[in-house]
Protein backbone atom coordinates (compact mmCIF):
# COMPACT_ATOMS: atom_id res chain seq x y z
CA UNK A 1 0.00 0.00 0.00
CA UNK A 2 2.58 2.64 1.06
CA UNK A 3 3.98 2.02 -2.57
CA UNK A 4 0.69 2.33 -4.33
CA UNK A 5 0.50 5.72 -2.61
CA UNK A 6 4.34 6.78 -3.05
CA UNK A 7 3.27 5.85 -7.07
CA UNK A 8 0.08 8.09 -7.18
CA UNK A 9 1.80 10.92 -5.32
CA UNK A 10 4.52 10.70 -8.24
CA UNK A 11 2.22 11.08 -10.61
CA UNK A 12 0.17 14.28 -8.86
CA UNK A 13 3.38 16.07 -8.52
CA UNK A 14 4.30 15.51 -12.65
CA UNK A 15 0.95 16.63 -13.29
CA UNK A 16 0.54 19.02 -11.79
CA UNK A 17 4.53 20.34 -13.03
CA UNK A 18 4.50 19.51 -16.56
CA UNK A 19 1.40 17.79 -18.02
CA UNK A 20 0.10 20.50 -20.39
CA UNK A 21 -0.99 20.17 -23.99
CA UNK A 22 -2.40 22.96 -26.36
CA UNK A 23 -5.70 23.86 -27.26
CA UNK A 24 -8.40 25.68 -25.02
CA UNK A 25 -10.52 22.43 -24.47
CA UNK A 26 -8.46 19.64 -25.33
CA UNK A 27 -9.95 17.25 -28.05
CA UNK A 28 -10.17 14.96 -25.04
CA UNK A 29 -8.10 13.23 -21.89
CA UNK A 30 -7.21 9.63 -22.20
CA UNK A 31 -4.80 8.08 -24.95
CA UNK A 32 -7.78 5.07 -25.55
CA UNK A 33 -10.58 7.48 -25.94
CA UNK A 34 -8.65 10.34 -27.94
CA UNK A 35 -7.88 7.44 -30.32
CA UNK A 36 -11.69 6.56 -30.54
CA UNK A 37 -12.60 10.09 -31.24
CA UNK A 38 -13.94 10.79 -27.97
CA UNK A 39 -16.59 8.62 -28.65
CA UNK A 40 -16.41 7.51 -25.03
CA UNK A 41 -19.39 8.17 -22.92
CA UNK A 42 -20.83 4.64 -23.56
CA UNK A 43 -17.62 2.53 -23.42
CA UNK A 44 -15.97 4.11 -20.58
CA UNK A 45 -14.04 1.08 -19.42
CA UNK A 46 -10.50 2.70 -18.22
CA UNK A 47 -9.37 5.70 -16.10
CA UNK A 48 -10.47 8.11 -17.76
CA UNK A 49 -14.00 7.90 -17.25
CA UNK A 50 -13.41 9.85 -14.41
CA UNK A 51 -13.91 12.68 -17.36
CA UNK A 52 -15.69 11.16 -19.60
CA UNK A 53 -18.51 9.24 -17.98
CA UNK A 54 -17.71 8.09 -14.28
CA UNK A 55 -19.99 5.89 -13.86
CA UNK A 56 -17.82 3.52 -15.93
CA UNK A 57 -15.12 3.43 -13.30
CA UNK A 58 -17.60 1.15 -11.02
CA UNK A 59 -15.34 -1.32 -14.39
CA UNK A 60 -12.34 -1.35 -13.08
CA UNK A 61 -10.66 -3.92 -10.90
CA UNK A 62 -7.46 -2.66 -10.68
CA UNK A 63 -5.62 1.36 -10.54
CA UNK A 64 -4.48 3.18 -13.56
CA UNK A 65 -1.46 5.29 -14.36
CA UNK A 66 -1.43 6.74 -17.66
CA UNK A 67 1.91 8.60 -18.85
CA UNK A 68 1.85 9.88 -22.48
CA UNK A 69 4.38 11.91 -24.53
CA UNK A 70 2.47 14.30 -26.90
CA UNK A 71 3.93 16.05 -30.34
CA UNK A 72 1.67 18.78 -31.57
CA UNK A 73 2.47 20.57 -34.74
CA UNK A 74 -0.44 23.37 -35.31
CA UNK A 75 -0.32 24.86 -38.39
CA UNK A 76 -2.20 27.94 -38.32
CA UNK A 77 -1.73 30.89 -40.69
CA UNK A 78 -3.18 34.84 -40.14
CA UNK A 79 -3.18 37.01 -42.77
CA UNK A 80 -4.66 40.81 -40.66
CA UNK A 81 -6.31 43.63 -41.72
CA UNK A 82 -6.52 45.56 -38.82
CA UNK A 83 -6.94 49.33 -39.26
CA UNK A 84 -7.90 52.35 -37.62
CA UNK A 85 -10.28 54.71 -39.44
CA UNK A 86 -9.14 52.89 -41.92
CA UNK A 87 -5.54 53.90 -41.14
CA UNK A 88 -2.42 51.51 -41.15
CA UNK A 89 -1.23 51.52 -37.31
CA UNK A 90 1.22 48.92 -36.99
CA UNK A 91 -0.35 45.55 -37.70
CA UNK A 92 1.53 43.21 -40.63
CA UNK A 93 -1.28 43.53 -42.45
CA UNK A 94 -1.62 41.87 -46.00
CA UNK A 95 1.31 39.10 -45.03
CA UNK A 96 0.64 35.65 -42.94
CA UNK A 97 2.04 35.03 -39.83
CA UNK A 98 2.37 32.32 -38.07
CA UNK A 99 3.05 31.28 -34.72
CA UNK A 100 6.55 31.60 -32.97
CA UNK A 101 7.01 27.59 -32.96
CA UNK A 102 6.82 24.71 -35.16
CA UNK A 103 6.44 21.83 -32.93
CA UNK A 104 5.40 21.65 -29.35
CA UNK A 105 6.22 18.96 -26.86
CA UNK A 106 3.73 17.83 -24.28
CA UNK A 107 4.15 15.43 -21.43
CA UNK A 108 1.29 13.79 -19.91
CA UNK A 109 0.54 11.85 -16.85
CA UNK A 110 -2.41 11.20 -15.22
CA UNK A 111 -4.50 8.32 -13.90
CA UNK A 112 -6.76 6.85 -11.23
CA UNK A 113 -5.72 5.50 -7.71
CA UNK A 114 -8.65 2.97 -6.56
CA UNK A 115 -8.79 3.74 -2.62
CA UNK A 116 -11.52 0.95 -1.92
CA UNK A 117 -14.02 -1.38 -3.97
CA UNK A 118 -16.65 -2.67 -1.49
CA UNK A 119 -20.24 -3.94 -2.33
CA UNK A 120 -19.98 -2.58 -5.54
CA UNK A 121 -18.71 0.51 -4.76
CA UNK A 122 -15.53 1.57 -5.82
CA UNK A 123 -13.99 4.86 -5.01
CA UNK A 124 -10.63 6.51 -5.87
CA UNK A 125 -9.10 9.63 -6.98
CA UNK A 126 -7.96 11.15 -10.92
CA UNK A 127 -6.04 13.44 -12.09
CA UNK A 128 -5.95 14.70 -15.48
CA UNK A 129 -5.80 18.32 -17.54
CA UNK A 130 -9.22 19.12 -19.27
CA UNK A 131 -8.59 22.58 -20.52
CA UNK A 132 -5.04 24.17 -22.40
CA UNK A 133 -4.31 26.91 -24.36
CA UNK A 134 -0.96 27.87 -25.94
CA UNK A 135 -0.57 30.74 -28.74
CA UNK A 136 2.31 33.17 -29.70
CA UNK A 137 2.41 35.66 -32.22
CA UNK A 138 4.54 38.61 -33.96
CA UNK A 139 1.46 40.75 -35.51
CA UNK A 140 3.00 44.68 -34.34
CA UNK A 141 5.54 46.89 -35.06
CA UNK A 142 4.94 50.37 -34.34
CA UNK A 143 4.92 52.39 -37.56
CA UNK A 144 6.63 55.63 -35.73
CA UNK A 145 10.46 55.03 -36.41
CA UNK A 146 11.93 57.19 -33.60
CA UNK A 147 10.86 54.06 -31.25
CA UNK A 148 13.77 54.14 -28.64
CA UNK A 149 13.67 50.75 -27.78
CA UNK A 150 13.21 48.02 -30.34
CA UNK A 151 9.14 46.34 -29.66
CA UNK A 152 8.89 42.82 -28.20
CA UNK A 153 9.29 40.21 -31.00
CA UNK A 154 6.42 38.42 -29.28
CA UNK A 155 3.74 41.03 -28.95
CA UNK A 156 -0.21 38.48 -28.58
CA UNK A 157 0.21 35.43 -27.04
CA UNK A 158 -1.86 33.61 -24.63
CA UNK A 159 -1.14 29.83 -22.52
CA UNK A 160 -3.84 28.43 -20.19
CA UNK A 161 -3.42 25.37 -18.37
CA UNK A 162 -6.02 23.81 -16.21
CA UNK A 163 -5.39 20.37 -14.01
CA UNK A 164 -8.19 18.92 -12.18
CA UNK A 165 -7.74 16.67 -8.97
CA UNK A 166 -11.16 14.58 -9.17
CA UNK A 167 -12.35 12.15 -6.03
CA UNK A 168 -14.66 9.77 -7.63
CA UNK A 169 -17.37 7.04 -6.62
CA UNK A 170 -19.12 4.86 -8.76
CA UNK A 171 -21.41 2.12 -7.85
CA UNK A 172 -23.06 -1.01 -9.98
CA UNK A 173 -26.67 -2.24 -9.38
CA UNK A 174 -28.69 -4.77 -10.96
CA UNK A 175 -25.82 -7.39 -11.28
CA UNK A 176 -23.31 -4.46 -13.13
CA UNK A 177 -26.57 -4.19 -15.71
CA UNK A 178 -26.60 -0.63 -13.93
CA UNK A 179 -23.61 1.71 -13.11
CA UNK A 180 -23.86 5.25 -11.61
CA UNK A 181 -20.95 7.79 -10.66
CA UNK A 182 -20.15 11.41 -9.55
CA UNK A 183 -17.14 13.19 -9.41
CA UNK A 184 -16.12 16.72 -7.89
CA UNK A 185 -13.31 18.74 -9.26
CA UNK A 186 -10.59 20.01 -7.80
CA UNK A 187 -9.47 22.86 -10.57
CA UNK A 188 -6.54 24.44 -10.94
CA UNK A 189 -5.64 27.19 -13.34
CA UNK A 190 -2.59 29.81 -14.25
CA UNK A 191 -3.24 32.03 -17.43
CA UNK A 192 -0.90 34.57 -19.35
CA UNK A 193 -1.96 37.02 -21.43
CA UNK A 194 -0.41 39.23 -23.59
CA UNK A 195 -1.65 41.72 -26.03
CA UNK A 196 -0.68 45.15 -27.77
CA UNK A 197 -2.86 48.17 -27.51
CA UNK A 198 -2.13 51.56 -28.84
CA UNK A 199 -2.91 54.75 -26.54
CA UNK A 200 -4.33 57.65 -28.47
CA UNK A 201 -2.13 60.79 -28.19
CA UNK A 202 -2.80 64.82 -30.00
CA UNK A 203 0.16 64.33 -32.03
CA UNK A 204 0.02 63.85 -35.62
CA UNK A 205 1.01 60.96 -37.62
CA UNK A 206 2.38 58.75 -37.57
CA UNK A 207 2.73 59.68 -33.99
CA UNK A 208 -1.00 59.73 -33.00
CA UNK A 209 -1.08 56.41 -31.33
CA UNK A 210 1.67 54.90 -28.67
CA UNK A 211 2.24 51.26 -28.67
CA UNK A 212 1.72 49.45 -24.46
CA UNK A 213 2.39 45.82 -24.48
CA UNK A 214 0.28 44.68 -21.69
CA UNK A 215 0.92 41.47 -19.95
CA UNK A 216 -1.72 39.65 -17.55
CA UNK A 217 -0.59 36.80 -15.30
CA UNK A 218 -3.09 35.20 -13.26
CA UNK A 219 -3.77 31.85 -11.18
CA UNK A 220 -6.76 30.20 -9.04
CA UNK A 221 -8.98 27.66 -8.18
CA UNK A 222 -12.31 26.41 -9.49
CA UNK A 223 -14.46 23.68 -8.11
CA UNK A 224 -17.39 21.92 -10.04
CA UNK A 225 -18.59 18.33 -10.25
CA UNK A 226 -19.68 15.76 -12.79
CA UNK A 227 -21.88 12.73 -13.22
CA UNK A 228 -22.69 9.48 -15.14
CA UNK A 229 -24.68 6.64 -15.71
CA UNK A 230 -24.15 3.50 -17.86
CA UNK A 231 -26.79 1.01 -18.69
CA UNK A 232 -26.17 -2.15 -20.33
CA UNK A 233 -29.07 -3.21 -22.36
CA UNK A 234 -27.84 -6.25 -23.67
CA UNK A 235 -24.48 -8.53 -24.20
CA UNK A 236 -23.87 -6.14 -27.23
CA UNK A 237 -25.74 -2.82 -26.77
CA UNK A 238 -24.17 -0.12 -23.56
CA UNK A 239 -25.63 3.23 -23.44
CA UNK A 240 -24.10 6.37 -21.16
CA UNK A 241 -25.52 9.33 -20.27
CA UNK A 242 -22.58 12.13 -18.55
CA UNK A 243 -22.28 15.70 -18.03
CA UNK A 244 -20.41 18.16 -15.87
CA UNK A 245 -21.73 21.30 -13.96
CA UNK A 246 -19.67 24.87 -14.83
CA UNK A 247 -16.92 26.07 -12.98
CA UNK A 248 -15.55 29.50 -12.06
CA UNK A 249 -11.52 29.55 -11.43
CA UNK A 250 -10.86 32.60 -9.43
CA UNK A 251 -7.84 34.29 -10.78
CA UNK A 252 -5.34 36.79 -9.00
CA UNK A 253 -2.30 37.97 -10.87
CA UNK A 254 -1.05 41.63 -12.25
CA UNK A 255 -0.90 43.36 -15.55
CA UNK A 256 2.13 44.60 -16.29
CA UNK A 257 2.06 47.54 -18.64
CA UNK A 258 5.39 48.21 -21.03
CA UNK A 259 4.85 51.49 -23.25
CA UNK A 260 7.39 52.29 -25.94
CA UNK A 261 8.66 55.94 -26.06
CA UNK A 262 8.88 57.98 -28.64
CA UNK A 263 12.77 59.89 -29.54
CA UNK A 264 12.03 62.70 -31.35
CA UNK A 265 13.29 66.34 -29.86
CA UNK A 266 11.66 68.66 -32.49
CA UNK A 267 8.38 67.07 -32.22
CA UNK A 268 8.67 66.81 -28.51
CA UNK A 269 9.32 70.62 -28.78
CA UNK A 270 6.43 71.26 -30.53
CA UNK A 271 4.11 69.31 -28.25
CA UNK A 272 5.75 71.20 -25.35
CA UNK A 273 4.83 74.92 -27.23
CA UNK A 274 1.51 73.75 -27.50
CA UNK A 275 0.40 72.46 -24.41
CA UNK A 276 -2.13 74.27 -22.33
CA UNK A 277 -1.72 73.10 -18.93
CA UNK A 278 0.36 70.92 -16.86
CA UNK A 279 -1.11 67.47 -17.37
CA UNK A 280 -1.03 67.93 -21.02
CA UNK A 281 3.44 68.56 -20.13
CA UNK A 282 3.49 65.34 -18.11
CA UNK A 283 2.09 63.31 -21.17
CA UNK A 284 4.40 64.73 -23.31
CA UNK A 285 7.32 63.75 -20.69
CA UNK A 286 5.49 60.17 -20.55
CA UNK A 287 5.43 59.34 -24.01
CA UNK A 288 8.61 60.44 -25.75
CA UNK A 289 12.35 59.67 -23.65
CA UNK A 290 15.95 60.15 -24.88
CA UNK A 291 16.91 57.43 -22.35
CA UNK A 292 18.71 54.22 -23.70
CA UNK A 293 16.06 51.76 -22.15
CA UNK A 294 13.54 53.81 -23.75
CA UNK A 295 9.68 52.52 -22.09
CA UNK A 296 8.14 53.22 -19.40
CA UNK A 297 6.53 50.48 -17.21
CA UNK A 298 4.02 50.28 -14.32
CA UNK A 299 1.74 46.97 -12.88
CA UNK A 300 -1.32 46.94 -11.49
CA UNK A 301 -3.22 43.79 -9.12
CA UNK A 302 -5.61 41.79 -11.14
CA UNK A 303 -8.56 39.74 -10.70
CA UNK A 304 -11.18 37.88 -13.25
CA UNK A 305 -13.17 35.21 -13.29
CA UNK A 306 -12.38 32.38 -15.73
CA UNK A 307 -16.05 30.62 -16.19
CA UNK A 308 -15.58 27.06 -17.83
CA UNK A 309 -18.71 25.65 -19.58
CA UNK A 310 -21.35 22.92 -18.62
CA UNK A 311 -21.94 20.20 -20.68
CA UNK A 312 -24.16 17.08 -21.48
CA UNK A 313 -23.08 13.99 -23.45
CA UNK A 314 -24.54 10.68 -24.34
CA UNK A 315 -23.14 7.98 -25.87
CA UNK A 316 -23.58 4.07 -27.38
CA UNK A 317 -21.60 1.20 -27.25
CA UNK A 318 -22.13 -1.51 -29.90
CA UNK A 319 -19.94 -5.04 -29.62
CA UNK A 320 -20.31 -6.15 -33.07
CA UNK A 321 -18.41 -9.11 -32.44
CA UNK A 322 -15.94 -10.69 -29.84
CA UNK A 323 -13.34 -8.73 -32.02
CA UNK A 324 -14.83 -5.71 -32.59
CA UNK A 325 -16.46 -2.75 -31.17
CA UNK A 326 -18.13 0.61 -32.31
CA UNK A 327 -18.87 3.79 -30.20
CA UNK A 328 -20.91 7.07 -31.21
CA UNK A 329 -21.37 10.16 -28.97
CA UNK A 330 -23.19 13.10 -28.81
CA UNK A 331 -22.90 16.13 -27.02
CA UNK A 332 -23.81 19.72 -26.08
CA UNK A 333 -21.57 22.07 -24.35
CA UNK A 334 -22.65 25.51 -22.79
CA UNK A 335 -19.96 28.08 -23.77
CA UNK A 336 -22.14 30.88 -23.42
CA UNK A 337 -21.49 31.09 -19.79
CA UNK A 338 -18.11 32.33 -21.28
CA UNK A 339 -19.56 35.84 -21.79
CA UNK A 340 -16.58 38.09 -21.19
CA UNK A 341 -13.40 38.19 -19.17
CA UNK A 342 -13.87 41.12 -16.55
CA UNK A 343 -10.72 41.83 -14.95
CA UNK A 344 -11.24 43.90 -12.25
CA UNK A 345 -7.61 46.22 -11.48
CA UNK A 346 -6.40 47.97 -8.62
CA UNK A 347 -3.53 50.33 -8.07
CA UNK A 348 -2.56 53.25 -9.89
CA UNK A 349 -1.70 54.14 -13.45
CA UNK A 350 1.95 56.39 -14.27
CA UNK A 351 0.46 60.17 -13.16
CA UNK A 352 0.46 61.00 -16.87
CA UNK A 353 -1.58 58.25 -17.87
CA UNK A 354 -4.48 57.94 -15.51
CA UNK A 355 -7.10 56.11 -17.12
CA UNK A 356 -9.24 55.79 -14.03
CA UNK A 357 -10.72 52.63 -15.00
CA UNK A 358 -10.68 50.10 -12.84
CA UNK A 359 -11.94 47.36 -14.75
CA UNK A 360 -10.51 45.82 -17.79
CA UNK A 361 -13.02 43.57 -19.88
CA UNK A 362 -12.38 41.17 -22.55
CA UNK A 363 -15.27 40.26 -24.59
CA UNK A 364 -16.11 36.51 -25.65
CA UNK A 365 -20.02 35.83 -26.49
CA UNK A 366 -18.98 32.22 -27.06
CA UNK A 367 -21.97 29.97 -28.28
CA UNK A 368 -23.20 26.69 -27.30
CA UNK A 369 -22.19 23.97 -29.40
CA UNK A 370 -23.09 20.07 -30.43
CA UNK A 371 -20.21 18.01 -30.70
CA UNK A 372 -20.75 14.90 -32.79
CA UNK A 373 -18.18 11.70 -32.38
CA UNK A 374 -17.63 8.08 -33.73
CA UNK A 375 -15.25 5.43 -33.06
CA UNK A 376 -14.26 1.69 -32.60
CA UNK A 377 -11.56 -0.64 -31.45
CA UNK A 378 -10.55 -3.82 -33.15
CA UNK A 379 -8.55 -6.54 -30.87
CA UNK A 380 -6.30 -8.19 -34.10
CA UNK A 381 -4.84 -10.54 -31.38
CA UNK A 382 -4.97 -10.57 -27.55
CA UNK A 383 -2.36 -8.38 -26.59
CA UNK A 384 -2.95 -6.03 -29.73
CA UNK A 385 -5.68 -3.83 -30.30
CA UNK A 386 -6.68 -1.03 -33.20
CA UNK A 387 -8.30 1.92 -32.79
CA UNK A 388 -9.58 4.59 -34.80
CA UNK A 389 -11.90 7.51 -34.43
CA UNK A 390 -13.39 10.53 -35.64
CA UNK A 391 -15.03 13.89 -34.79
CA UNK A 392 -16.72 16.95 -36.07
CA UNK A 393 -16.87 19.68 -33.35
CA UNK A 394 -18.15 23.23 -34.57
CA UNK A 395 -15.57 26.77 -33.07
CA UNK A 396 -17.74 28.42 -30.44
CA UNK A 397 -16.11 31.09 -31.04
CA UNK A 398 -17.95 34.00 -33.00
CA UNK A 399 -16.87 36.63 -35.76
CA UNK A 400 -17.68 39.35 -33.49
CA UNK A 401 -15.12 38.47 -31.09
CA UNK A 402 -12.52 36.42 -32.78
CA UNK A 403 -9.22 36.69 -31.82
CA UNK A 404 -5.92 34.82 -32.77
CA UNK A 405 -5.31 34.04 -29.27
CA UNK A 406 -7.41 31.40 -29.48
CA UNK A 407 -6.98 29.70 -32.11
CA UNK A 408 -10.47 28.11 -33.02
CA UNK A 409 -10.82 29.46 -36.20
CA UNK A 410 -13.52 26.98 -37.30
CA UNK A 411 -15.26 23.86 -37.25
CA UNK A 412 -12.96 20.73 -36.55
CA UNK A 413 -13.10 17.49 -38.71
CA UNK A 414 -10.13 15.16 -37.06
CA UNK A 415 -9.50 11.38 -37.48
CA UNK A 416 -7.38 9.41 -35.46
CA UNK A 417 -5.80 6.34 -35.65
CA UNK A 418 -3.46 4.43 -32.85
CA UNK A 419 -3.07 0.72 -31.64
CA UNK A 420 -2.01 -0.49 -27.94
CA UNK A 421 0.04 -3.65 -27.10
CA UNK A 422 -0.15 -5.49 -23.34
CA UNK A 423 1.71 -7.12 -21.25
CA UNK A 424 0.60 -7.82 -18.10
CA UNK A 425 -0.10 -5.27 -16.48
CA UNK A 426 1.37 -2.38 -18.28
CA UNK A 427 0.15 -1.09 -21.97
CA UNK A 428 2.01 0.54 -24.69
CA UNK A 429 0.22 2.91 -26.94
CA UNK A 430 0.22 4.94 -30.45
CA UNK A 431 -2.16 7.35 -31.70
CA UNK A 432 -1.91 9.57 -35.00
CA UNK A 433 -4.42 12.67 -34.76
CA UNK A 434 -5.20 15.21 -37.74
CA UNK A 435 -7.54 18.39 -37.45
CA UNK A 436 -8.41 20.52 -40.28
CA UNK A 437 -10.45 23.42 -39.27
CA UNK A 438 -12.56 25.30 -41.71
CA UNK A 439 -11.10 28.37 -43.60
CA UNK A 440 -12.49 31.48 -41.77
CA UNK A 441 -12.31 35.26 -43.04
CA UNK A 442 -13.10 38.63 -40.79
CA UNK A 443 -14.06 41.19 -42.80
CA UNK A 444 -15.85 43.60 -40.15
CA UNK A 445 -14.22 44.95 -37.13
CA UNK A 446 -15.86 45.48 -34.00
CA UNK A 447 -15.15 47.59 -31.36
CA UNK A 448 -14.10 51.23 -31.56
CA UNK A 449 -10.57 52.79 -32.23
CA UNK A 450 -7.82 50.65 -29.90
CA UNK A 451 -10.77 48.82 -27.87
CA UNK A 452 -11.47 46.51 -30.76
CA UNK A 453 -12.94 43.20 -29.76
CA UNK A 454 -12.58 40.96 -32.99
CA UNK A 455 -9.32 40.99 -35.45
CA UNK A 456 -10.51 41.03 -38.62
CA UNK A 457 -7.96 39.00 -41.92
CA UNK A 458 -7.85 35.59 -43.04
CA UNK A 459 -7.15 32.35 -40.76
CA UNK A 460 -6.17 28.90 -42.15
CA UNK A 461 -5.11 25.83 -39.39
CA UNK A 462 -4.15 22.55 -39.65
CA UNK A 463 -2.50 20.36 -37.01
CA UNK A 464 -1.18 17.03 -36.64
CA UNK A 465 -0.32 15.51 -33.14
CA UNK A 466 1.17 12.12 -32.15
CA UNK A 467 0.48 10.31 -28.58
CA UNK A 468 3.12 7.99 -27.26
CA UNK A 469 1.29 6.17 -23.77
CA UNK A 470 2.33 3.29 -21.76
CA UNK A 471 -0.38 2.36 -19.23
CA UNK A 472 0.42 0.72 -15.74
CA UNK A 473 -2.30 -1.45 -13.35
CA UNK A 474 -1.98 -2.08 -10.03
Amino acid sequence: MTKKVFLVCVVFFMVTAIAYGGGFALSGVGSKAIGMGGAFRGLADNWSAAYWNPAGLAQLSQSEINMMAITITPMPEYNPNIKYDDFEVGYRNGEFRYPTYETHFAPNVSGFYKITDKEDLTFGISIFAPYALGSEWDLFEPIYEDIVAPFPGIDHGATLKVVDIHPTFAKSFMDNQLMVGAGFSFMRGEIDFQKTVLIPTSLPRPHDNVAVNTFLQGDGWGYGANFGILYKMSDKIQLGISGKTPTTIKLDGDVTSTLYAINNTNLRQTAENQASNAAELALINFIFSTEEAGTRNWSRTASADLKLPADVGLGIAYKASEKMTFTMDFSYTLWSVLDSIVINLEGADPPAYDSTDNISVIRTKWDDIFRFSAGGLYQVIDPLQLRFGFYLDPTPIPDETFSPLFMDIGAKYSGNIGAAFTVSDWEIGYNFEYIHFTEREIINQTGIGSDFDNYPGLFKASLIANHLSITYRF
